[in-house]
């Protein structure tokens, strides 16, 4: 369906992340991404093109997912359930031709796939892995692609993984869920992958707490278990009750290496519920939310060295966990300084203003993760907060 023969798609990558919130853009779509970092995201888009599956009214689909394509600011989209169709190929006629793609070769009908911003990612290789263990991935074997990310005054090389892993509750599709698991961190572990940034995201199937299957370990409790090497960004958006599935379930997950986790940006990993939204979403486009984050801005000098600059804005912010109140110390050049409570939806819920010294606050009603964005002259800063159960 493409210009090059593979997988051509698009969007417009000028906008903003939790640390640069900017106004809605077309379609009530709010932009997510910024021009000063790498913004990712995976989204299930069911059945997307098949006129059997999924969503009725095919090309209503199509024209949804390039709304959402177009108005979200994301670089790279690890897809899934991409289905070829005359409606799928209609795709790349609505969206910019700065973008490209590629989608799976050895797969069923449902297909998973990458599509990338030009201008912020060049690809250096793709291709599948682990197809000798295709059975325990579904018949769907991950795909891999290999990138030189380019933000303004960085580059850095970095790996992406994409999965759609053997869905269902049964005993026989959790197990095949963790082989798969076991196949894929093996993978990343004893080869190259070991020392770079890798992005592992796509729809699992399961959760991460325990398992759909009979409250059984997750299958992806090896990485969990790994917490020096890995990094489960989207566990604490599902111990705080967020799901990415219509029923209520967090399904679609990003894990990275440590070499990626030292570029995140905390507080940017959120499910992008905002889509809601958009044109009937879960009739007409998918039953998955698409689930993101952003990296950097970070100063990269190989694929292992990464560096993620701090502003001076808030010195320190304690007790954490925190009961009822915290105390935030703020810079002694700072003034001004807004200070936003922010879920882990990307929500604000208050703001107020310090000038510098030491505050004392009061913490959000709802217990768990939070985050405090500190915006200054010295820049943006965000500091996680866990408020502790009931008060």
């Amino acid at each position: 369906m493409s210009r090059s023969g593979t997988f051509l798609l698009a969007a417009i990558a000028v906008a903003s992340s939790l640390l640069w919130p900017h106004q809605d853009a077309q379609a009530q779509i709010m932009d997510a991404g910024s021009d000063r970092t790498l913004d990712i995201a995976t989204w299930n888009i069911e059945w997307m093109g098949d006129p059997n599956n999924g969503p009725s009214d095919d090309a209503q689909q199509i024209r949804n997912v390039a709304d959402i394509i177009n108005g979200s600011g994301i670089d790279l989209w690890a897809m899934q359930e991409v289905v070829m169709s005359s409606h799928t190929a209609n795709l790349e006629n609505l969206i910019p031709a700065y973008w490209d793609g590629h989608i799976a070769t050895e797969s069923g009908q449902q297909r998973i796939a990458f599509m990338w911003d030009t201008r912020v990612l060049q690809l250096r290789s793709v291709t599948h892995i682990l197809q000798s263990f295709s059975s325990d991935f579904a018949g769907r074997p991950p795909l891999k692609a290999e990138f030189t990310v380019t933000l303004p005054d960085t580059s850095f090389i970095a790996t992406f993984i994409t999965v759609h892993m053997k869905a269902f509750g049964d005993q026989e599709s959790w197990q095949r869920r963790v082989e798969a698991a076991k196949r894929l961190k093996n993978h990343i572990d004893f080869t190259t992958l070991a020392s770079q940034p890798v992005f592992l995201l796509g729809d699992f199937n399961d959760e991460l707490t325990a398992s759909t299957y009979n409250g059984q370990p997750s299958p992806y409790r090896p990485f969990l278990d790994d917490p020096a090497d890995y990094t489960v960004l989207t566990w604490p958006l599902e111990q705080a009750g967020g799901s990415s599935f219509q029923s209520g379930s967090f399904l679609d997950h990003i894990v990275v290496t440590n070499e990626a986790d030292a570029m995140w940006l905390p507080g940017s990993t959120r499910v992008m519920t905002n889509l809601v939204t958009v044109n009937s979403f879960y009739a007409r486009t998918s039953d998955h939310l698409p689930v993101m984050a952003s990296f950097g801005p970070a100063t990269v000098t190989s694929r292992e060295t990464a560096i993620l600059p701090r502003s001076a804005n808030l010195t320190a912010v304690y007790p954490n966990p925190a009961n009822s109140q915290v105390t935030l110390e703020v810079g002694p050049l700072e003034s001004g300084v807004r200070i936003e409570w922010v879920d882990v939806l990307g929500r604000v819920h208050s703001t107020h203003t310090l000038d510098a010294g030491r505050h004392v606050m009061a913490l959000p009603d709802a217990p768990g993760l939070w985050w405090i964005r500190a915006t200054s002259h010295s820049g943006v800063e965000l500091r996680p907060v866990i408020v502790a159960g009931p008060r």
